[in-house]
């Protein structure tokens, strides 16, 4: 059975393996209310960095200073990524040589 809700993901969901948890539904509100402050600091965390980023480029520098110490820095950097899609489509031998399958568990607070 799919569990579709407004405003979230479809989970599927096993009617045997569900079970009353009521006697935590305290953590269950506090999550929620983690969760949407986690997002607005975040945001504001993205915004504030925007604005320092963009102040540092406008005038070439890669350090900022508040009364002449250090607090932020803004470089670049060369990163080395392997294209997951294009091993597979390529040398699929090796992809599956290489390819370490596990088990995941993954908790997400569901849409009320």
């Amino acid at each position: 059975m799919v569990q579709n809700t407004p405003n979230s993901l479809a989970v599927p969901v096993d009617l045997a393996s569900t079970r009353s948890i009521d006697s935590f539904a305290h953590i269950i509100g506090a999550l929620r209310r983690i969760k949407s402050k986690q997002a607005k600091l975040s945001q504001e965390r993205k915004d504030g960095e925007a604005v320092l980023k963009a102040a540092l480029v406008a005038v070439g520098a890669t350090v900022g200073t508040v009364n002449g110490v250090p607090v932020v820095s803004f470089a670049s950097s060369t990163r080395i990524a392997l294209d997951q899609s294009q091993l597979k489509e390529r040398r699929p031998d090796i992809f599956e040589e290489f390819s370490d399958i596990s088990e995941v568990w993954t908790f997400r607070l569901l849409a009320a």
